[in-house]
């Protein structure tokens, strides 16, 4: 069984393909209704609603300076209206997130932000869909997320007008213009409807105090025009940012708020109250400073234009913000809290019910609803506004409660198949024949647990069947938690055959090596212990007799271990120091005394100038970016016999590796490369073989060094900010190939090197491929704990980044090696030397 490659592969990948899932996977309560709006004899506090949003600005600029930078509407917060900081619930992933949050009352998590990457993003419940008309000022990419937006004619909302730059206060004039143009236009069709919400966005970067003041006046001049036209005193306004930028972590800072102002119909002035206060003018006279989250002023501009939130809304209406009666006011507490209800219900519902789960059960809200309905009606509207607004963040709770309630149970689901998987592998490292040692194969167990193990595992597959189909668990989560049932079933199989396994004590320096490689994940110099401590014992024999080369590549060895300690090479950008890489890949083959043709000199040595005019003068990047490409290609299809094939191989990846670089990680790269082969080539004096457990070993230390040796993966963030720094530039269709060529390319470097020292590695593929898998699945089963879907959006891509690339390690390590002999070998590979 398993004896394919392809079979080997699709379980390796299926355990990805689980974790995937569990971390993708939609945990929205799915489609909702939206609460009825009772009629009530009083009309709603305004009716319609003008959002006013400047880009990139922080509470700490508008609120600075005792509110100098901002004196017209100073004059009104003086006098009416709310001010008041927003503050971001959650870590933001995407720049639209912020807008999300606003209009809908729903925080985009990252799973919700990676779904919009792969496909469509699904269209969301928004204020937009719940007022009766809606008018928008803003970017195309926006309204793709707000459909229901209708678009003003004087503007087009995809771009702004043709004769308008793309300076940030142009853009901002712009917007006014055609608000202006709209309002003397055609206001006057909607004198007398209700429910309209203005939405509009005035684009820029972080404001300075300078141009605060121009951003005021604009703010100014369209709120008096919107007064003209709309003269019944029934507008409500409101005036924030987009959250700042939505890499910045929210650390409850002024710097990372924003700030809004609320005003208008059917706002209440407060004028002092416990907590926070904000000097608001030259005397020092301080004002409350309300601090809310997004979702809150959702609900709030649902309550000012009663209409009902949206439906997945997880907004709270803050108290005593409306200038209303407490007959409406109420109601708009109990139509909040019943929204947050329904979400709750159907949450619920989606997950076991005779698992004991959050203590808030269908019987207390149940009660909810028929104590707040019997409030109601007994006309005691404090009491029900007091009932309601206490029960909320109870309902909030059992929403994030029942969010991510499964995916414990799924990654020990997956950690189940994952060692079910190692075992599996472990039958494969078959011994063909007796080794010295007769202790270090090991039988199966007996035929009777055998068939013990196979009854239990079917027991409790099927009573897992039972169970999920009783409590309708979602396919999705059925199918990962029957992942471990499919990895045993395999694995009873193959000991069903009674393998010849090696034992646990000949598996305990690949488990050494694994725990050297996983310890680089939190310091670097972990691995750079392992790589010295394995370099040196598989070279012992060379310290009895020592030379030149001996010294040389003790030399190498130490460096390369010291290197280390250094601060990450990836990622920065040091010209001088790619300048003496450039050198160094010229005058290395010479140094060696390695014998080329005149083209592989002649090619890449234009290369290599074009890099130094690339990076010197840098007058035509284009001719450095074809260049790059075309020698690439170069590389790919073309061969000249040569009787140094090795060599070949070595100066021209070395080359087409220098051209990724923006720092010395080229010298560091092929000084790795120059120990590996110095090494091997001291056991070939000795006439010493590897077997493919050394090789296998070979491979797992050098590959994963040549990384961390110069960086990690969050440095790939770093190196992508700088890509265009390199020879090959940065093109939105590129750029995904020169990452992967960058993390690949040493790998095929320390490949060639071993194959062309060592070329009947050949007949021992299966078994490197099978010991390969068996370590980088334990690696893996140990980087899975470390994924998360919480916090900075760099720490997110880059622990999921780590497990991916560490479990298809294996299959990344046969695709290189079947290029080699099929694509490459063909020409470079197949005429190494004997």
């Amino acid at each position: 069984m398993l004896e394919s490659y392809k079979s080997l592969a699709l379980l390796q990948l299926l355990l990805l393909l689980s974790v995937m899932i569990i971390y993708l996977r939609s945990t929205s309560p799915g489609n909702l209704e939206p609460q009825k709006m009772e009629p009530l004899k009083e009309p709603p506090p305004a009716d319609r609603l003008v959002v006013f949003v400047r880009d990139g600005l922080s509470a700490q600029t508008f609120l600075g300076n005792r509110c100098r930078d901002v004196p017209r509407l100073r004059e009104l917060f003086l006098h009416e209206g709310l001010v008041g900081i927003s503050r971001p619930e959650t870590t933001t992933y995407h720049p639209l997130s912020p807008y999300i949050s606003l209009f809908s009352g729903y925080n985009e998590d990252a799973a919700r932000v990676a779904r919009g990457w792969m496909r469509k993003p699904d269209p969301i419940d928004s204020i937009f869909d719940r007022s009766k008309l809606s008018f928008a000022w803003t970017t195309a990419k926006l309204l793709l997320r707000f459909p229901r937006i209708h678009r003003p004619m004087p503007m087009r909302l995809q771009t702004y007008d043709a004769d308008v730059t793309k300076s940030c206060s142009e853009l901002e004039d712009a917007v006014c213009r055609s608000v202006k143009s709209f309002l003397f236009g055609e206001s006057r069709q909607f004198r007398n409807a209700t429910g309209v919400v203005f939405f509009i966005h005035m684009t820029g970067v972080e404001p300075s105090c300078e141009s605060l003041q121009r951003i005021q006046e604009n703010v100014w001049k369209l709120y008096e025009h919107f007064e003209k036209s709309f003269s019944d005193r029934r507008t409500a306004y409101l005036f924030t940012s987009n959250l700042g930028d939505p890499k910045t972590q929210s650390d409850c800072s002024l710097a990372v708020e924003s700030p809004f102002f609320l005003w208008g119909s059917g706002v209440a002035h407060i004028k002092s109250m416990p907590g926070r206060s904000f000097p608001a003018n030259d005397s020092g006279y301080r004002l409350p400073l309300h601090v809310l989250y997004p979702p809150h002023l959702t609900a709030l501009m649902s309550a000012l234009l009663g209409v009902p939130p949206p439906v997945q809304s997880r907004g709270m209406l803050p108290r005593g913000m409306l200038n209303a009666s407490v007959r409406y006011e109420a109601n708009a507490m109990l139509t909040n809290a019943r929204q947050l209800l329904a979400q709750a219900r159907r949450l619920r519902e989606l997950h076991p019910k005779r698992i004991p789960a959050f203590w808030l059960n269908f019987q207390m809200m149940d009660s909810f609803l028929r104590d707040s309905l019997g409030l109601k009606d007994q006309h005691r509207f404090k009491a029900l506004l007091e009932y309601s607004c206490n029960f909320m963040p109870v309902l909030v709770k059992a929403m994030d409660y029942f969010k991510n309630y499964y995916r414990t149970v799924l990654v020990i689901a997956v950690s189940l198949a994952e060692i079910g998987w190692i075992y599996c592998l472990r039958c494969h490292l078959t011994v063909g024949r007796k080794s010295r040692n007769q202790m270090e194969i090991q039988e199966v167990t007996s035929s009777e647990k055998l068939v013990f193990a196979r009854g239990f595992h079917r027991l409790l597959t099927a009573l897992l069947v039972i169970f999920m189909m009783l409590e309708r668990i979602p396919l999705m989560v059925q199918v990962v938690l029957l992942t471990p049932s499919l990895y045993w079933k395999v694995t009873l199989k193959i000991l069903g055959e009674r393998p010849k396994m090696v034992c646990l004590k000949s598996l305990i320096s690949s488990a050494t090596l694994i725990l050297f490689c996983l310890g680089a994940f939190y310091r670097r110099y972990i691995l750079a212990v392992g790589y010295l401590g394995f370099a040196g014992y598989n070279n012992r024999e060379a310290f009895r007799k020592r030379g030149l080369q001996f010294y040389l590549w003790l030399l190498l060895l130490l460096g390369l271990t010291g290197v280390s300690a250094l601060p990450e090479s990836l990622g920065c950008s040091q010209p001088r120091a790619l300048m003496f890489s450039i050198l160094l890949t010229l005058l290395r083959p010479l140094a060696c005394g390695v014998y080329l043709n005149l083209l592989t000199w002649l090619s890449n040595i234009l290369v290599l100038l074009v890099a130094c005019e690339f990076i010197l003068v840098g007058w035509h990047p284009w001719i450095a970016y074809m260049v790059s490409w075309i020698y690439s290609g170069y590389l790919a299809i073309w061969n000249r016999r040569s009787l140094q094939a090795s060599e070949l191989v070595f100066f021209n990846l070395s080359t087409l590796y220098t051209l990724t670089c923006t720092s010395y990680e080229s010298v560091i790269i092929q000084m790795l490369a120059m120990e590996l082969q110095m090494a091997l080539r001291m056991k070939l004096e000795r006439n010493e073989s590897i077997g493919p457990k050394t090789a296998a070993h070979y491979i797992l230390v050098y590959s994963w060094y040549s990384l961390f040796v110069i960086g990690s993966f969050p440095a790939f963030d770093d190196y992508l900010d700088i890509l265009h720094e390199t020879c090959f530039g940065y093109l939105s269709l590129t750029y995904g190939l020169v990452m992967v060529m960058k993390l690949l390319l040493p790998w095929l470097l320390v490949l060639c090197v071993l194959v062309g020292n060592y070329r009947n590695l050949a007949s021992h593929e299966r078994q490197i491929f099978v010991r390969l898998l068996l370590m980088s699945s334990s690696m893996s089963l140990v980087l899975l704990y470390r994924v998360t879907s919480v916090g900075p959006w760099r720490e997110i891509l880059c622990r999921f980044a780590e497990f991916t690339v560490v479990h298809v390690f294996p299959l990344l390590w046969l695709l290189l090696w079947r290029l080699a002999q099929h694509k490459v070998g063909s020409k470079w590979m197949s005429q190494l030397p004997g």
